[in-house]
């Protein structure tokens, strides 16, 4: 059963909004473009795991996708968790392309495409690390001892997968043979040490524990604010800006209309920029010429506020928006 499911990371959602509000030749679109290019492969190596686990007992099984527990000295971020009653898996799954090569003399994976080297940190050692720390987390809540294992697994179908190491085969899957390989751990841990009602408590601490990461993206990339493009986006050719006329926002590129294209304006704000707006920055930022406008919304939206009528300050949370968003992959 698919507890926690998978979603595109809200990392590749920023770089998105980012890119959308760049010029076309700002000097930062490169590496930004690039990067959104490793997130969604990330996404889409562990959305093709999904079809992968579905032939396994759904009543035997519990996933979550991309848990983040906050834990000392950092948090941990696990791509898939597998609970059963008998045994924990961690999946750590890899979606690169061409020959990858486990080098465990130097503890680093190495990829070759179109004839071009790159060495990435060694998977097994970091799904490893992954399992000490989710045991070090579970130690205080009064879990019982169960067998935690691991497996890294090869997304890529095409990827030619490469090691010297018996022990690294053992801890590396393709992913067509991943539902065989989770077959052989469950004959392994036949024994029941978790009840219904155990695994029941544990789903509901690990997701009131999941806090997900949200990267300062203008400080990672040394981009100021001003350099954004300011406007409503359209929801359906992505144009920028939309014009606000008769109560709703017209694009000119496309002559799509929308009454409420302003809330996903309003979470690249609260998301790119900073998490309070005044009416004055809410009007800039969306090009809205009328300050009363701006107060109905801020208004409607049931925003949490400091400061007088003049000079309040609306504080945003950008889950209230997460729902606005369009799916663009």
């Amino acid at each position: 059963m698919i507890i926690k499911p998978c979603e595109i990371p809200i990392k590749a959602r920023l770089l998105e909004a980012l890119l959308c509000r760049l010029p076309v030749a700002h000097p930062k679109r490169p590496v930004l473009e690039s990067e959104l290019g490793k997130c969604m492969a990330g996404y889409r190596g562990e959305q093709s795991i999904d079809s992968v686990l579905a032939v396994l007992p759904e009543k035997e099984y519990l996933l979550f996708h991309d848990l983040r527990i906050p834990s000392t000295p950092y948090p941990f971020q696990l791509d898939i968790l597998i609970l059963s009653s008998s045994f924990f898996l961690i999946l750590e799954v890899k979606n690169i392309a061409g020959e990858i090569y486990f080098d465990d003399d130097f503890h680093q994976l190495i990829q070759t495409k179109h004839d071009q080297a790159q060495a990435y940190d060694d998977p097994i050692l970091q799904v490893n690390r992954q399992r000490t720390q989710l045991l070090q987390w579970l130690t205080p809540k009064r879990a019982p001892t169960i067998p935690v294992e691991t497996l890294v697994v090869s997304a890529n179908s095409l990827t030619i997968v490469r090691a010297k190491n018996k022990e690294v085969t053992e801890k590396v899957v393709r992913r067509n043979s991943l539902a065989l390989k989770i077959n052989s751990l469950a004959k392994k841990h036949q024994e029941d040490i978790l009840s219904k009602k155990e695994l029941k408590r544990l789903t509901n601490l690990l997701l009131k524990a999941h806090t997900p990461y949200i990267p300062k993206l203008l400080t990672t990339y040394k981009i100021s604010a001003t350099e954004l493009l300011t406007g409503v986006q359209c929801p359906n050719c992505r144009a920028l800006p939309m014009k606000r006329k008769w109560g709703k926002w017209h694009c000119q590129s496309c002559s799509y209309c929308s009454s409420d294209a302003h809330l996903a304006a309003i979470r690249d704000y609260a998301l790119l920029i900073k998490p309070t707006v005044t009416n004055r920055e809410l009007r800039d930022f969306l090009r809205l010429d009328s300050a009363s406008v701006a107060a109905k919304w801020l208004h409607s939206m049931n925003l949490p506020y400091t400061g007088s009528t003049r000079d309040r300050v609306y504080h945003l949370n950008w889950h209230d928006f997460a729902a606005d968003w369009h799916d663009y992959s």
